[in-house]
């Protein structure tokens, strides 16, 4: 490292306010870099908007801006792409407020980041307006009588999250290089709230100085030093591990959906499944996919439904592929099937636009439908009523593997006996059974 440390000599002096504690903050964090002995580029800093984010173009480090609060997800998403890392977020208290959410969930999970809040009780950048830190009667320039709102803290919101590492110190600290340090050197999440001075806004109407940040401490019960030091497992590391674990175990016999037949299928098809809530249209669209995945095929399911339980439509999106699939709409569906009028009625504005390469599978009771798309009626309702009608589905996905032949129907049946309890298995496959005999020749 150069005599400037992890710093630009270029970017020296920072571009803070005469006074502003930010500068004293990238300071702490160039000792700590330097007492650890990080590599630059295996440091990234991540930032937001805020008069702290603009210390990012002074490291020689790998570096991220984004957006106001957002800097934990931006933070988290790289440690998870790259554990490696060691990844470090500065942000405000501004930023550490409009982004909380985010805070709480990466302390939750434990994530490998460190967040360093410069937290100075103000939006510094745009004009001295109270943050979630302020305290109680302070004067800013949104609360010109007082503040009424109880202040955040920051430490104690997060500790029944039990990440591993939480602490409080001040720019006037003399131990804030040192926890700065150990806050980096933390495997899991880390944070520490450092009480900063904003003397452009804050410190001019409440002056601070070491001996009043000691008062503001006690008088708020927000005491300095390390609040908690746990070793408990890092998200990424934890996630990886049991990532491993599930890519190499064996499912027990008859689990599992590896292939046990060969589809004969050349390209991908999209297939529209159309019904009414409580007819097992999902359910069966997961089989009609499972069944494709044990013939070799690759699939997926979107599904469509209002937020009322048994009323309504219910649509589900199937594809399958014997090529990867990149892109999981079905815009234009190769194959509809529609089984009832709820059915019916979501689609119905669609049916014009489907070119004649379209095959549609429509309910006989529906009546004639307008479309250009190639249409076959067939009594899906009464064949269904000889089993159950909770078969309906099943009916009409067998009318629809028989006519396109799809995969072999055997591998529908096996999904059945995998995916479902006995019952609802034996109704399945007697469904598919008279599906596949209302389409033979």
């Amino acid at each position: 490292m150069t005599e400037s440390g992890y710093f630009r000599p270029d970017t020296l002096p920072t571009t803070f306010c005469p006074g502003c504690g930010h500068g004293k903050i990238a300071g702490y964090l160039d000792r700590a870099l330097q007492a650890l002995g990080y590599a630059p580029e295996q440091v990234v800093l991540v930032t937001d908007i805020g008069c702290i984010g603009m210390v990012d173009k002074s490291f020689r480090t790998n570096a991220f801006h984004g957006l106001h609060g957002r800097s934990i997800t931006y933070a988290s998403g790289i440690k998870l792409a790259n554990p490696a890392l060691k990844v470090i977020v500065l942000m405000g208290d501004g930023g550490m407020g409009i982004g909380g959410g985010h805070l709480l969930a990466a302390a939750r999970r434990n994530i490998g980041i460190t967040v360093i809040v410069a937290n100075n009780f103000n939006y510094g950048m745009t004009g001295g307006q109270q943050s979630v830190t302020t305290p109680v009667g302070m004067v800013t320039s949104s609360t010109p009588w007082g503040n009424v709102e109880m202040p955040l803290d920051i430490v104690e919101t997060l500790r029944p999250a039990r990440p591993s590492f939480l602490a409080r110190t001040s720019v006037v600290s003399d131990d804030a290089a040192e926890v700065v340090a150990e806050a980096v050197a933390t495997e899991g999440f880390a944070l520490v709230d450092i009480w900063d001075v904003c003397v452009a806004y804050f410190a001019r109407r409440h002056p601070l100085n070491r001996e009043t940040m000691a008062r503001m401490m006690e008088e708020l019960e927000m005491p300095p030093g390390v609040v908690r030091r746990e070793g408990r497992p890092e998200f990424s590391e934890a996630y990886r591990e049991q990532s491993r674990g599930a890519q190499t175990a064996k499912p027990a016999p008859g689990l599992g959906l590896d292939p046990i037949v060969r589809s004969s299928l050349k390209e991908r098809r999209g297939i529209l499944i159309c019904g009414s809530a409580g007819l097992k249209i999902r359910s069966a669209a997961t089989v009609l996919g499972a069944g494709a995945i044990l013939s070799g095929l690759q699939a997926t399911q979107k599904d469509d439904y209002p937020v009322t339980v048994r009323t309504g439509y219910s649509v589900a999106e199937v594809i399958v592929s014997p090529d990867p699939i990149h892109y999981t709409g079905v815009d234009i569906p190769d194959i509809g099937l529609i089984l009832s009028r709820d059915g019916l009625s979501y689609l119905e504005r669609e049916l014009a636009g489907f070119p004649p390469t379209t095959r549609l599978f429509v309910e006989e009771k529906l009546g004639t439908v307008s479309t250009r798309a190639q249409v076959t009626y067939l009594p899906f309702q009464e064949t269904a009523k000889s089993v159950h009608h909770l078969a309906l589905a099943a009916v009409g996905v067998g009318a629809v593997l028989g006519a396109e032949d799809l995969y072999p129907p055997e591998a529908f049946v096996e999904a059945s006996r995998r995916l479902q309890d006995e019952k609802a298995a034996a109704t399945n496959v007697e469904g598919l059974r008279l599906g596949l005999k209302l389409v033979e020749p």
